[in-house]
């Protein structure tokens, strides 16, 4: 009896072991990842491709700008030249127009006459006075076409006289009483008055010329001795020295800073 209950206790029956269940197979795993990578290597592919495709489309618009950039700052280049040219011969032009008017102008500037002296027949006292100021020019027929006092709206504030402008006939009158003052300086009137001549230029003259007014004024303060040609170019002559042009204000203060201290006072 008992070898057979023995028997049965190892009976596969009456075994207590229980049977494993069956796990999932590792290479099915595998293919699914494989796949699902693949996927993803489809979808970035198709993406990068997408993103090539619209890089080398905004690529060839950048090169187009890039063309078209090149050809119009070459044009500007060109146009900045033309530009300049044009500046250049306008500018030429200009002065051209300001000579003829400079020319054209055959009026003189008389300052330093005192008010009053030309009384009611400022014409005849004029005709009747050049040659005395001017004795050179006795015997010589000097026309003149008008002559005025030069209004200002701080004439009556001022001490001084107002100009005298006075037109004449011809151009060569009034080259000829220019030489004569430069002749006779300093000009004086019989109640001892200084008289100074100047030519009327055109308005655009008469500024660059008045330009350099304080700087010569230094300059005789500090004994250099220049003279304003036409148009405006300041001519300086220094003591047993060469004469030298300059050509802008600004440039003649550098002269005068750098050879006042070289001037004996």
């Amino acid at each position: 009896m008992a070898y057979n209950r023995k028997q049965q206790d190892l009976s596969p029956s009456a075994s207590p072991i229980k049977k494993k269940s069956k796990s999932p197979n590792s290479s099915d795993m595998v293919d699914k990842m494989a796949n699902t990578v693949a996927q993803f290597e489809d979808i970035l592919r198709t993406e990068l491709t997408a993103m090539r495709n619209e890089f080398a489309s905004h690529m060839t618009v950048v090169q187009s700008l890039c063309s078209k950039l090149d050809l119009l700052t070459g044009e500007l280049r060109e146009q900045k030249k033309v530009v300049a040219d044009h500046d250049k011969r306008v500018a030429a032009l200009e002065q051209q127009v300001v000579d003829l008017q400079d020319r054209n102008r055959r009026s003189l500037r008389l300052v330093g006459l005192p008010e009053g002296s030309e009384k009611d027949d400022p014409i005849g006292f004029l005709k009747r006075s050049l040659p005395t100021w001017l004795p050179s020019l006795a015997g010589k027929e000097i026309e003149v076409e008008r002559a005025h006092r030069v209004y200002t709206r701080l004439s009556s504030h001022r001490a001084k006289p107002r100009v005298f402008l006075f037109k004449l006939l011809r151009y060569t009158d009034r080259e000829l009483i220019l030489r004569a003052a430069r002749l006779h300086a300093p000009v004086k009137t019989p109640d001892g008055s200084t008289l100074s001549f100047f030519p009327d230029f055109s308005p655009v003259t008469t500024k660059r010329r008045s330009a350099f007014a304080p700087i010569r004024k230094e300059m005789r303060e500090a004994g250099i001795q220049n003279f304003l040609l036409y148009p405006a170019t300041l001519k300086v002559i220094l003591n047993q020295g060469e004469p030298k042009m300059l050509y802008s204000p600004e440039e003649a203060r550098v002269f005068l800073g750098a050879h006042s201290s070289s001037i004996p006072q």
